[in-house]
């Protein structure tokens, strides 16, 4: 005789304790969710008296997926209403009910039975009993996922090579997630130019609607003018309170792993508060934009090494700046070799010790590099005492003789500020110590042909051809305060009518080491400039 009577349920209590030492038991197991459930649905679907059992729900992957054990009902399970529901299909009566946890639905258990069911009393309970085991399980199972895809997606937007980009990115994959209202994001740029070493983006929603470079927040900028660094230190909270957030959570950008302390502070207002899932994400998405701070710092400090801080900012605005402009190729550009007249004698019998040697040597360098950078120079490397400067790379704006005459000019202004290095206090009397009139540089100057770009394993920004050895013995040929110019940079100018306010002597030929041909060259005297 068929049986028509509603399956009366088990002790809740009882079925509480029965599904969690199922769950436990495959989680000392380490099973993945599949098997998990290949044991779990039977297993209470029996205790239950049920005939089939279902549930729809995300899987590692976060994929939706139904898991049966005998049948799974002909109706999408997830579109069932938010709460215990009653619906017959393929001979079976179902009574399923949605899992959800901190307002989140993580999946839909559903049970068939042969006879009617009733959507309340024991049963209904029983079912709810073994949901509040299973919907902690899936949820730490989804949550797990949604953080790793949070973050490889986050990461993956980080990648951009211009950071304002990369961050837009970044939050904007973060609000599909959290739903927050306002963000603010101040962060270091410790190789900006001084003064604005203390840079902020600012949202409505995953919208930027202020930035410190083009759309300035007026009371943020006025602080960070008055308080400098120390508006990110983690005790204060005057993010908040600048932007208006008193009731958004901050979070710390750190650093400290990395030895770069402090990077920033992020803080976000979201409508309701922040769960702790939604403090893990935040947590992870300021971890990921630390990561990206470290490697930008230390890209722009890398592309610091050569390029002037303007350059470096062209270059980081330009999401394909690598390809574009810093991979080699051959190109005709401006060489400038410069040292110090008499060095050796200087550190012999001048300077003595290795760290006033150090500190002359660092101070010249600087103003040296700096003098070409303002010529729109490039700094290679020094040798010794010698620096080596290209003009023309990375954007090769200008023609090859104005690319000379700069060369030409910036040889001039580092000899003019050598000559002054001895009037300074630290410096006065080392040149008489020596026998020498005053500090000076020799000088050489070339136009030729050269590879170009980033080369080696540390991918140091260089120049490889057998005119930078020209210049190399044209510049050991110079004499005090002397600069010589090779005649194809020379006729390069005059032929563009570039050699304006610059005298030159000669020609003249010299015989150099390893060179086939005789060095054909003229000495600079400055002049007046037009």
């Amino acid at each position: 005789m068929k049986n028509n009577s509603s399956p009366s349920g088990k002790d809740p209590y009882k079925m509480n304790l029965f599904a969690d030492a199922i769950l436990e038991t495959c989680a000392r197991k380490k099973l993945g969710l599949k098997a998990t459930l290949e044991i779990f649905l039977p297993k209470i679907a029996k205790e239950l008296g049920a005939a089939a059992a279902a549930l729809e729900t995300r899987n590692e992957d976060l994929g939706l997926e139904v898991f049966k054990w005998k049948a799974a009902p002909a109706f999408e399970l997830g579109k069932t209403p938010g709460k215990v529901s009653v619906k017959s299909s393929r001979g079976l009566t179902w009574i399923s009910q949605p899992l959800d946890l901190d307002g989140r639905r993580v999946g839909t258990l559903a049970f068939g039975y042969r006879g009617p069911v009733k959507a309340d009393g024991p049963l209904c309970a029983s079912l709810d009993s073994v949901c509040e085991e299973l919907d902690g399980t899936l949820w730490n199972i989804q949550s797990a996922a949604l953080k790793q895809k949070l973050m490889e997606r986050v990461t993956r937007c980080l990648t951009r090579s211009v950071l304002r980009e990369a961050l837009d990115e970044a939050v904007g994959a973060l609000h599909a997630e959290i739903p927050f209202r306002h963000l603010g994001l101040v962060y270091r740029n410790d190789d900006a130019v001084e003064g604005e070493r203390i840079q902020y983006r600012i949202y409505r929603g995953k919208r930027c609607i202020h930035d410190s470079e083009q759309r300035p927040h007026k009371a943020l900028s006025l602080a960070i003018k008055t308080h400098g660094i120390h508006l990110l230190d983690p005790e204060r909270h005057m993010v908040r309170k600048l932007l208006g957030l008193e009731e958004g959570m901050g979070f710390t950008l750190s650093g400290m792993a990395a030895g770069a302390g402090q990077l920033g502070k992020l803080v976000a207002e979201v409508e309701g508060g922040l769960s702790t899932f939604g403090r893990d994400l935040m947590t992870i998405f300021a971890n990921s934009i630390s990561q990206r701070l470290i490697d930008y710092n230390r890209e722009r400090r890398h592309m610091a090494k050569f390029f002037s801080p303007a350059t470096v900012s062209e270059l980081l605005s330009d999401p394909d700046y690598m390809r574009k402009h810093l991979s080699p190729r051959v190109k005709t550009i401006a060489l400038l070799y410069v040292d110090i007249n008499s060095f050796t004698k200087l550190c012999e019998k001048a300077l003595l010790r290795p760290d006033r040697i150090g500190d002359f040597v660092d101070y010249w360098s600087e103003g040296a590099v700096r003098i070409a950078w303002e010529h729109g120079g490039t700094f290679d490397k020094m040798v010794g005492d010698c620096v080596i400067i290209h003009f023309g790379p990375p954007f090769y704006r200008g023609s090859q003789a104005h690319s000379a005459r700069e060369a030409a000019l910036a040889a001039l202004e580092i000899q003019a500020f050598t000559a002054r290095l001895g009037n300074l206090p630290r410096y006065r009397g080392l040149a008489a110590k020596v026998g020498m009139k005053g500090l000076g540089v020799a000088a050489g100057v070339n136009l030729c042909p050269a590879a170009v770009g980033l080369f080696g394993p540390n991918h140091d920004f260089t120049a490889f051809s057998s005119g930078m050895n020209q210049t190399a013995r044209l510049q050991s040929k110079a004499g005090f305060r002397e600069t010589l110019v090779m005649e194809s940079a020379k006729e390069g100018m005059q032929k563009a009518g570039l050699a304006g306010g610059l005298r030159f002597e000669g020609p003249f030929e010299t015989e150099a080491k390893n060179v086939a041909k005789p060095l054909r060259y003229y000495r600079l005297k400055a002049g007046k400039k037009r």
